[in-house]
């Protein structure tokens, strides 16, 4: 009879035991599916902020190019004009095209960094980074500041 109760009190045991690591196992389940579907909204989060990012560096590069555009145009109608406002157009041309280039070199940092996707970026800026390197060739001589428009200039060349 004793032996019987100590089966049967093993048994209950082991079945309390066993409904109790099924519950636990539920638990984590349920606890892995939360997890699973907050990495899904991170990884779409982390998209949307990509993309703004980019949409804000686009927006940048754009605004400075126009400013660009505009001071050459005012350099070149203004070149039989006055020596004070004409050396002062070619300082502001100085300077929108050194912001234009900035704003392409960072462009260049992020496609280097791998923040940005290389096979999108290149589709999308080969023939713009040519047209610098072309435009303003000056400035990409030996000791330049804008490395990062070089370096992807010639990492998109063979492709």
């Amino acid at each position: 009879m004793e032996q019987e109760l100590y089966n049967y009190v093993t048994v209950i045991i082991y079945s309390v035991s066993a409904v109790i690591a099924l519950l636990m196992l539920a638990a984590a389940i349920w606890q892995v599916s939360k997890l699973t579907n907050q990495v899904a909204v991170a990884v779409k989060s982390n998209s949307i902020s990509e993309l703004n990012a980019l949409l804000a560096l686009e927006q940048q590069i754009a605004d400075r190019r126009m400013q660009l555009s505009q001071t050459g145009i005012a350099v070149k109608e203004c070149k039989d004009k006055s020596g004070d406002q004409f050396d002062s157009l070619v300082l502001q041309f100085d300077e929108a095209k050194q912001m234009y280039l900035n704003g392409l070199d960072r462009l260049c940092f992020c496609v280097l960094k791998g923040l940005l996707q290389d096979d999108d970026m290149r589709l999308e800026y080969r023939d713009i980074i040519k047209s610098a390197l072309k435009d303003f060739p000056e400035d990409f001589g030996t000791g330049t500041s804008y490395r990062n428009i070089n370096k992807v200039y010639e990492k998109w060349a063979d492709k």
